[in-house]
């Protein structure tokens, strides 16, 4: 949802204009960057508390020499209220994808052929291009490139850590 989207629904169900939302979101958020700079939390009544999440960038040094000087924002925390918990609990629901997250599975002539089909077109492929273009999990993927580089039909090339394969 947009802020502009979000400031029509609160118009609509409300007697509040849209001005009156803008400015009341715009200093809600500096009551919160406020606060938050302070090292506080930040409480939305019935919604939850926000709060800093740190890192500590000390690069090998000793505990003793650590500084706050060491410490850098890493995230603002959100904790809901259990109310809100609740209520979005009790609304939504939970449906099985459509999608399979399983491998289309090929026999070895039939990928073959679409795999010299795309590289007649294409200079070369990569692991991550295998999976969208033939709908393989990244394991297949990679396990079907590494069976045809064994049997000579392409080869690999590039660096160790992003292969490219081409034909042999």
């Amino acid at each position: 949802m947009t802020a502009q989207q979000l400031e029509h629904l609160i118009q609509d169900n409300s007697t509040l204009k849209k001005g009156d939302i803008e400015a009341t979101l715009s200093e809600l958020r500096e009551q919160m960057v406020r606060e938050l700079s302070q090292g506080h939390r930040f409480y939305i009544p019935n919604v939850g508390y926000f709060s800093l999440s740190v890192k500590l960038d000390a690069d090998g040094k000793a505990v003793e020499k650590v500084s706050s000087g060491d410490l850098r924002l890493h995230n603002i925390n959100f904790r809901p209220e259990a109310s809100l918990l609740q209520e979005v609990g009790s609304k939504v629901r939970f449906r099985r994808a459509r999608l399979t997250s399983k491998s289309v599975v090929y026999e070895e002539k039939q990928l073959l052929s679409l795999l010299m089909d795309y590289l007649s077109a294409n200079h070369f492929i990569t692991c991550r291009t295998m999976q969208r273009q033939f709908r393989l999990r990244e394991t297949a993927a990679c396990k079907w490139l590494k069976r045809f580089v064994e049997q000579g039909v392409i080869r690999r090339e590039g660096a160790r850590n992003a292969p490219v394969y081409i034909k042999a």
